[in-house]
């Protein structure tokens, strides 16, 4: 078994039995049958949470996460990248400053996706072993949810707004349509027609879901035997689904408090990363909910987020294909695994400070506005003075950290003015769409070629059921399985990214391939690479894999959303392909290619 899956188990199964010890100093409280939420039995009241007194201060909290990546071995060109999530800016939190070292770092950059997560793309130098250490400062306002409602109506799809009705879909992940998921989604509602109670009830079942080491993390996995925090929250999110109310995975660090972390983990030294999820509460918002340690609702300074899942990034399998809400490198020789995580993040509350409600909103919104110009500056072609303000800044963001960890928070105000006054004078321009397509229409741009090549363009009829839009994608062979011994590519037409100063290429990749049992190596995979000639290729990530061939795991898969930073050949026309190689095994239904997007940020 991966070792980062057994760390990982261990990690959560000690956080569970301090959930479990609470959970045996205050049994269950049933009525007529039915599970009462935690929330609940806090309140004395059916659907209701204790919240603090209406107060006019607030608190701010400065979460310190920090993580290491390490490439194991040497890469096949001079440079290479390496991508990994990071603290984004989400509700309650906004972080302030990102930093990142390497003895063989270039420079790096921040990689935007919908909705508002972020990669970091760091370029480093060939070496036999590469080391990276990030740190993340990021502040935190407190959410006493004062307001909190004792009764809203369980919505009808209708009646919901549009932008939130996506985290109603079934997903390989969140199978809603499956009768022992509805069988659940039923018991936690009983007859109710308040939400809030339902939210109560859905905490308390999975707060109750067996922990165990496992490799599959979709939800009715997890209703059968049970599951790690990725699971817990799967099935939460699956029972908020089946009964018409949004609910979305959240991936996370968890900061618990220092103490917390000197005394049990000191040894260890890592939190780790950590699912929960949150539900759409309407006419108030989305509230968080830590499914593994019946929070409801969760206090978000106990979490650094760091990923906001879309119902097509939802996975279900851990480490599978290397490219979904994890980490990975740009050269295919490294395959999975490289860069290791290593079980070293960590995240910890440093500083918390009192303050009128006012100035925690107002330092709140301030740092949202740096970190949208931080990240929209950073790493991308400027001119010289642009680079110089941007060094400025953040110069001034460093300096705003510093006053808050000495508790002044006119002069962290002060120097993160500073910071975006810089960053106002660069300028840069907004994120624009370069060349995008979604397969639906001809006449086709795109070539293909190679031994045994079976790229075939239209409607899928072995492999996913529909395409990821539409109706029309590619894939290896649309009607069957791809042939043993290929080496075939998928070629883009070529992409003006003259006078860019950044850009990326965005790919969603269904894939069903061999994987050799014992240990979950791929053994037929595809890979992404660009040229600007035409003739020489440079790897833009490593092998994607497919779906686990576990016969006690559920047939999953599902549409991958990939993501890659193309900044290196900005004033270059580039085409993008996509090549698949299999070896003389066992065959299955292949790789496949849905709506195609290159977009970034023009320069000035």
């Amino acid at each position: 078994m991966n070792r980062s899956v057994i760390f990982m188990s261990i990690f959560l199964m000690l956080v569970f039995q301090s959930a479990a010890a609470r959970q045996d100093q205050e049994p269950a409280v049933l009525d007529n049958g039915g599970i009462i939420s935690t929330a609940s039995r806090l309140a004395g009241k059916s659907g209701t949470a204790t919240t603090d007194p209406v107060r006019k201060d607030s608190r701010l909290h400065l979460i310190k996460a920090e993580g290491n990546l390490t490439v194991k071995s040497s890469v096949t060109t001079d440079t290479f990248e390496a991508y990994f999530h990071v603290p984004i800016a989400y509700a309650e939190q906004v972080p302030i400053l990102i930093q990142v070292e390497s003895t063989e770092l270039i420079d790096f950059r921040f990689v935007p996706v919908d909705p508002p997560n972020l990669l970091v793309a760091a370029r480093l130098e060939k070496a036999d072993r590469s080391d990276l250490d990030w740190t993340a400062w990021v502040l935190v306002k407190e959410n006493r949810y004062e307001d909190f409602p004792r009764f809203v109506p369980i919505p009808e799809p209708e009646d919901l707004p549009e932008e939130v009705r996506k985290w109603l879909q079934p997903t390989d992940c969140v199978q809603t349509w499956d009768p022992l998921v509805q069988e659940c989604a039923g018991l936690v509602r009983g007859d109710t027609e308040n939400l809030m109670e339902l939210a109560g009830n859905i905490n308390e079942f999975c707060w109750k879901i067996p922990w165990i080491i496992t490799s599959s993390f979709d939800a009715v996995s997890t209703l059968r035997r049970g599951s790690s925090c990725t699971g817990h929250a799967h099935a939460g999110a699956a029972l908020f689904r089946a009964n018409g109310v949004p609910a979305r995975t959240i991936l996370n660090m968890p900061a618990f408090g220092t103490n917390f972390y000197d005394y049990h983990y000191q040894h260890l030294a890592f939190y780790d990363h950590h699912w929960i999820i949150d539900y759409y509460v309407p006419d108030y918002g989305w509230v968080r909910m830590e499914t593994s340690l019946g929070l409801n609702p969760a206090p978000p300074e106990l979490e650094a987020v760091t990923y906001v899942n879309d119902p097509g990034d939802e996975f279900p399998l851990f480490r599978t294909d290397g490219i979904d809400v994890q980490w990975h490198t740009s050269d295919p020789c490294l395959g999975l695994n490289n860069p290791d995580w290593g079980r070293a993040h960590v995240a910890y509350r440093d500083k918390s400070m009192t303050a009128s409600k006012d100035r925690v909103e107002s330092a709140h919104r301030l740092t949202a506005s740096v970190f949208s110009q931080y990240t929209a500056t950073f790493g991308i072609k400027l001119d010289p003075a642009g680079a110089l303000q941007r060094q400025d800044a953040v110069d001034s963001q460093s300096r705003a950290v510093t006053a808050l960890l000495d508790g002044d928070l006119d002069g962290y105000l002060y120097h993160m003015e500073e910071a975006l006054e810089n960053y106002v004078q660069i300028a840069v321009n907004p994120i624009t769409d370069i060349l995008v397509d979604d397969f639906e229409k001809e006449p086709l741009l795109w070539t293909h070629g190679g031994d045994k090549d079976e790229w075939e363009w239209g409607a899928p009829v072995v492999g996913p059921e529909t395409a990821h839009s539409g109706t029309s994608c590619w894939g290896t062979d649309l009607d069957g399985t791809y042939e043993n011994n290929s080496d075939s590519w998928l070629l883009s037409p070529e992409i003006d990214l003259s006078n860019m100063a950044s850009a990326f290429v965005e790919i969603r990749v269904w894939n069903s391939v061999r994987e050799e049992k014992s240990h979950g190596k791929i053994e037929d995979y595809l890979w992404v690479d660009a040229t600007t000639n035409g003739s020489s290729f440079e790897p833009l990530c490593n092998r994607t894999g497919g779906i686990s061939d576990n016969p006690d795991i559920p047939s999953i898969g599902g549409w991958s959303r990939l993501v890659l930073d193309l900044t290196e050949h900005v004033d270059h026309r580039v085409q993008i392909r996509f090549r698949f190689r299999s070896n003389g095994l066992q065959v299955e239904s292949g790789s496949y290619l849905d709506d195609f997007r290159v977009y970034g940020r023009e320069a000035r």
